[in-house]
């Protein structure tokens, strides 16, 4: 029995050690929506997968927390491929505050975005936004306001041709939709704040964009890197009643030169091995592609310890 005992101690003991050796990393997100459920998953994924210790650490915003991930405050961060060239080039939101040391780890999904209105609404098209009420502002994700501004001009608007209401946030956007503050808002698709507001109100549709050659270049003079990408009616395409388009763009894993190579190339590696996990852990990650985690992005580097495993894997150099 003291034998046991002894033992069972020694085993404490040794797990104790190896925790208390552990790394522990952060992995920034916004405080709801889908950064935060992406954020969360991934820490659960390199947590159970790799020898390191990942935690998601929310914000209000990906605009607060970007800066602190290229300040190496934070280690790793979601944000989208639009709001890292800014910070990196130190143009558009980031104007004159350049995030020199951000870095790309991986390119994480393809980010499906749209318009919501009521599904009994009379708002069919983007056009139809003319004289609505639309959340705007932005105090605490300054990105929303370039991406909305992209998705007025895809049907010829500008905010002059809607009525103003302010949004710190997506997720203040969606609450002030559900309590009949303004006519529509602005999500991605597959986060749960979608289902919950489809709930609220009894039905959402989604307004489309018009993927015409001439109005996807109106929207990318804001949102260069997006693209048309169709929807087609799902359970997981809330608001889709038929197909149609809406603006696409890629989210990306980023981080900073301080982090060493090693923790960066165990990220990296345990994200390409662990697609059904990722998914499991939460659905909006199900397109994720481990085939396509690099892709060239003209002025913003990818981290050394990056480099190193798609090099071993064969998606080196992007293209």
């Amino acid at each position: 029995m003291r034998i046991t005992s002894i033992f069972a101690g020694l085993m404490v003991a040794a797990f104790a050690v190896a925790s208390a050796n552990a790394q522990t990393i952060g992995m920034a997100g916004t405080n709801r929506g889908f950064t935060s459920q992406a954020s969360a998953a991934l820490a659960k994924v390199i947590s159970e997968s790799t020898d390191i210790q990942m935690v998601a650490q929310t914000f209000g915003g990906s605009s607060v927390y970007v800066p602190q991930v290229s300040g190496g405050e934070i280690e790793f961060g979601l944000a989208n491929e639009l709001e890292t060239t800014f910070a990196v080039s130190g143009t558009g939101i980031y104007k004159d505050r350049p995030q020199k040391d951000l870095q790309i780890a991986a390119v994480l999904t393809p980010f499906r975005v749209a318009v919501f209105t009521r599904a009994d609404s009379d708002i069919k098209t983007l056009a139809d936004l003319k004289g609505k009420r639309v959340p705007s502002g932005w105090s605490s994700q300054k990105i929303i306001d370039v991406l909305m501004r992209g998705e007025l001009a895809n049907a010829g608007l500008t905010y002059d041709d809607v009525t103003k209401v302010p949004a710190a946030n997506v997720v203040a956007g969606a609450d002030d939709f559900a309590a009949g503050k303004v006519d529509v808002f602005f999500f991605v698709f597959g986060a749960g704040k979608v289902q919950e507001t489809n709930a609220k109100v009894g039905g959402l549709r989604v307004v489309g964009i018009d993927p015409s050659d001439a109005a996807v270049e109106q929207m990318r003079k804001h949102v260069p890197p997006a693209y048309a990408l169709q929807v087609t009616p799902s359970p997981r395409n809330i608001g889709v009643d038929e197909p149609k388009h809406v603006m696409a763009y890629d989210y990306l894993v980023l981080t900073n030169g301080k982090v060493d190579d090693d923790t960066v190339y165990k990220v990296v590696k345990a994200l390409h091995g662990n697609k059904p996990a990722m998914a499991k852990a939460f659905p909006g990650l199900g397109l994720f592609n481990p085939e396509r985690m690099t892709k060239a992005f003209p002025g913003v580097a990818y981290h050394a310890g990056a480099e190193r495993f798609y090099k071993e894997i064969g998606q080196w150099p992007p293209k």
